[in-house]
């Protein structure tokens, strides 16, 4: 048998060339091209024609050299094993007994590895089998085949994904910034805002065409005016100027999911996890996976300077484009072309600049942050027109109001329009209108469109100014004019055998308080009634005929600027006289709160009676006896049982409160008369522990919760508690119908909290409460985000990191580190450390920065990542455009 090499070099290296994987350890038989038919003698004229070939090849520089130096050096370890066994044929016949046993396994555990890596997709192309069946020397192409069945997996053609949104990239922008301000995450939920999940792929893809998209712009356009009906409204303009011009609106919605994964590929997350990411923003589970499959490991591509100059200009880096020009050779077919294009992007940004002047000058702030917007569009990196931006004060606020209240002055006013970030207000108060927000005394300054003034002057005119800033400037004022003149408040009247008192609280200002009394009716005016001497605090008078009840008008007086008497609002206080208390407890008033599934806490008042002790008794059973019914004290006794508990007398009231098991009880009031061993039946009362809600959750969204619970069959009204982990309670009430019209949704802070909720019912007697639920609203981690900026000319090696936090944070521990290749570095230890930093107070409002320079040796392309490493559980967004090098 002739030894053909031709042959040999094409059925067995080359497909050898091609295993990343190496030499199959086992498949000898294979590698020696012997077969079983071969005799001892044959054996020895093959196995030496080989060894000759592979000896021959083994000293040469391609890929086949490689794998015939493997094939011959370890040929010279089998001869040293087993030396003259090699050329007995029952010796192949072991080494392939022992291959096809050795497969069956591998071929079980290739099926496992496949279903761990790709079984959350259940299909693999075939460039990945491809690829991956190479790093398997020892599987022949059947024995592959039959893993994948195994692995439950189908094989699946390639689907092109798109590279490019399609839209001019200033318009994409636009689009991608109203997006975010909407909480979509791709352009499906903007035309098809309740189509989740959709389908992008088939013939039932969700429909992204132009007549949907203007089909939805005119439902937009009925919609109430808010401003998220403007972005959106403004979203759908944009896609239909793409659609209108052929972009295919299905295929940019596909580049929006694959550009959510891109990241995440190149941080090595798991396949299962990127299909939750392409589900999470709303694509169907198998058109996910689908695009997982296919997914690119590296998307990154090459770009030549005239390329690159191009990209800067349409991510609105027309500056870094500018100086990107100086390096381009001046032969370069290109030069001229873009130095045109830069020089009119150039102009045009000038021209806007000035534009924006004028607007500053004729009052039209929105008009000149819109320029300036504009203008940034085209040239993002132009720090003068991003300090002007921050700096540029919004309009006035808009709808202020004011009104007296006990406490002082209540402003309140409405937000500048147009605003998308939080605005700082400044109240001011002087006796001119405010100018500036210097101009007079600063009575608030918060992001609260609302504000009270504790300390206004009463009886003089007040002028008050609000200003708003979005960090720069303050704006104009939104101003108001008003005088306040406080009455009298808390107003109390006690009456006593002898003697009627009447106390109240004056403002600080006030010089005097004139009091007049009329009897058996109202005043008619403050000069209606008799005078009657009053301090600043309050008045002593007698009770007359002691059965006329007594009206008193109450007027307190201040000084204005001129010095003129200006009186107050008139107050009326009535002092109600009777002959005698009341002979029994006719009516209780009763509060009770379930402290847990079988106990409460009842609260009780009464009007305490002339004579006698009141005993409360609580039985499962209505009294037989009706109100006013005097009975023996056994009798009493021996009806349900007595609620111990101390008493607090308060003037002509009795207030009780005692531990109650859960459950409806009648409780009657007894007013006992020891003399005569006999009671007096008071008016019963029937009162139950509320039943509480059930199911109670409170789900996050940025700074709002959403609160939901399942209602009592019988409740109608519920209270809702928010107890942040600082500062006072928020406490609202809720009827059934708000809440199934609207829910119930709370403003929460950066550190959470708890959210509790107990049903109330409202009764005759007062009101009864169920035990509270609760649970935990969980904190905000901290949001970091990070900017990397060459700090210097074209070829500076300089950089500077910018970071920003979107809550205060102490102790920030930041780790910058750097690493060569084409993949990011998932973990800090994966790079070389270029910066650490410890000990940070980092604020909203502050970017901290840190220049630094490049380490040297760094080969392109190369990764500069910023790690947090303290607060754990930051949430970081990570700049991949600023961050990879090529």
């Amino acid at each position: 048998m002739v030894f053909d090499q031709r042959a040999y070099l094409r059925d067995v290296i080359g497909p050898l060339r091609d295993r990343p994987g190496g030499l199959s350890p086992t498949d000898l038989a294979r590698h020696y091209a012997v077969t079983p038919q071969m005799s001892t003698a044959e054996l020895r004229e093959h196995l030496a024609a080989v060894r000759r070939l592979w000896n021959q090849r083994s000293s040469g520089v391609d890929s086949a050299a490689r794998v015939c130096a493997q094939l011959f050096s370890r040929d010279e370890l089998l001869r040293a094993e087993h030396g003259e066994a090699m050329f007995e044929p029952s010796w192949w016949e072991k080494r392939i007994e022992e291959h096809d046993q050795g497969a069956r396994a591998e071929s079980e555990r290739f099926a496992r590895d496949l279903a761990q890596a790709y079984g959350a997709l259940g299909r693999i192309t075939r460039a990945q089998l491809k690829e991956i069946a190479g790093h398997w020397p020892g599987l022949d192409a059947d024995q592959i085949a039959a893993a994948v069945r195994r692995a439950g997996l189908a094989v699946v053609d390639p689907v092109e994904l798109p590279t490019e949104p399609g839209m001019e990239r200033t318009g994409y922008r636009s689009l991608l910034r109203l997006q975010e301000l909407l909480g979509a995450p791709t352009v499906v939920q903007l035309v098809h805002p309740d189509a989740a999940p959709f389908r992008l792929f088939g013939a039932d893809a969700v429909p992204l065409d132009l007549a949907t998209v203007r089909a939805r712009t005119e439902e937009a356009n009925r919609l109430a005016d808010a401003a998220a009906v403007r972005h959106r409204k403004e979203a759908l303009g944009l896609l239909e100027r793409a659609a209108g011009t052929g972009v295919d609106l299905r295929a940019l919605a596909l580049f929006q999911v694959v550009d959510r994964l891109r990241s995440g590929r190149t941080r090595g997350l798991a396949d299962g996890m990127l299909v939750r990411i392409a589900t999470d923003a709303g694509l169907e589970q198998s058109d996910a996976r689908s695009v997982v499959a296919n997914l690119p490991l590296d998307t990154d591509r090459e770009t030549g300077p005239a390329d690159r100059i191009r990209e800067l200009v349409a991510d609105g880096q027309l500056h870094a484009a500018r100086q990107a020009l100086v390096v381009l050779p001046a032969d370069a077919p290109e030069r001229d072309e873009l130095r045109g294009q830069v020089d009119v992007l150039l102009g045009e940004v000038e021209s806007l600049r000035r534009a924006t002047d004028e607007a500053v000058r004729s009052e039209r702030e929105e008009e000149a942050a819109r320029l300036l917007r504009k203008a940034l569009r085209i040239a993002a990196d132009d720090e003068d027109l991003a300090e002007r931006l921050a700096a540029l004060p919004p309009p006035p606020p808009r709808d202020l109001a004011v009104r007296a209240v006990e406490t002082g002055v209540r402003l309140t006013w409405s937000a500048p329009p147009g605003q998308g970030t939080e605005v700082r207000y400044r109240v001011v108060r002087s006796d001119r209108p405010p100018r500036s927000a210097t101009d007079g005394e600063t009575v608030a300054e918060s992001s609260l469109t609302e504000a009270t003034d504790l300390a206004a002057p009463p009886a003089r005119p007040l002028h008050y100014g609000v200003f708003a800033s979005l960090g720069g400037d303050w704006s104009r004022p939104a101003a108001v004019e008003t005088r306040t003149v406080p009455p009298v408040l808390g107003v109390r009247v006690s009456v006593r055998p002898e003697e009627v008192s009447c106390s109240w609280r004056t403002h600080p200002a006030t010089e005097s308080v004139r009091v007049r009394r009329t009897l058996g009716r109202p005043p008619a005016s403050a000069e209606d009634g008799e005078p009657v001497s009053a301090s600043r605090t309050g008045l002593s008078d007698d009770i007359g005929d002691g059965s006329t009840d007594r009206y008193y008008g109450i007027v307190a007086v201040y000084r204005d600027e001129h010095g003129t008497e200006v009186e107050a609002p008139l107050v009326v206080a009535r002092a109600t006289l009777r002959d005698a208390p009341p002979p029994y407890v006719e009516r209780l008033r009763a509060h009770v709160t379930a402290r847990d599934a079988r106990t409460a806490t009842a609260s009780f008042v009464w009007l305490t009676p002339a004579t006698g002790t009141v005993s409360i008794r609580r039985s499962e059973l209505r009294p037989t006896w009706t109100a006013g019914t005097r009975i023996r004290r056994d009798e009493m006794e021996g009806y349900g049982e007595a609620l111990v508990s101390d008493r607090i007398v308060q003037e002509a009231e009795t207030l009780l409160e005692v531990s109650v098991p859960s459950g409806r009880f009648v409780y009657v009031p007894f007013t006992v008369d020891r003399a005569t061993d006999t009671a007096v039946v008071g008016e019963p009362l029937l009162l139950g522990v509320t039943e509480p809600v059930r199911q109670l959750v409170a789900r996050r969204t940025g700074d709002e919760v959403n609160v939901a619970w399942v209602w009592p069959p019988s409740v109608n009204l519920a209270e809702v508690t928010f107890t942040p982990p600082q500062g006072a309670p928020t406490v609202r009430r809720l009827t059934r119908g708000q809440f199934t019209e609207s829910g119930c949704r709370l403003r929460v802070g950066a550190g959470g909290g708890r959210v509790s909720v107990r049903a109330v019912e409202r009764g005759a007697g007062g009101e009864t409460y169920s035990a509270t639920e609760s649970v935990p609203v969980d904190g905000m981690p901290v949001a970091f985000g990070y900017h990397i900026r060459r700090d210097g000319g074209l070829f500076s090696r300089k950089r500077l990191l910018s970071v920003e936090v979107d809550q205060p944070c102490d102790g920030v521990e930041l780790l910058l580190v750097a690493a060569s290749g084409v993949a990011m570095p998932a973990r800090p230890e994966r790079g070389s450390v270029v910066s650490r930093v410890t000990g940070l107070s980092l604020h909203p409002d502050v970017p901290w920065q840190l220049p630094f320079t490049l380490p040297t040796g760094l080969a392109k392309p190369y990764w500069l990542r910023c790690f947090v490493i303290r607060p754990p559980g930051a949430r970081v967004t990570d700049p991949i455009d600023e961050m990879k090098v090529s």
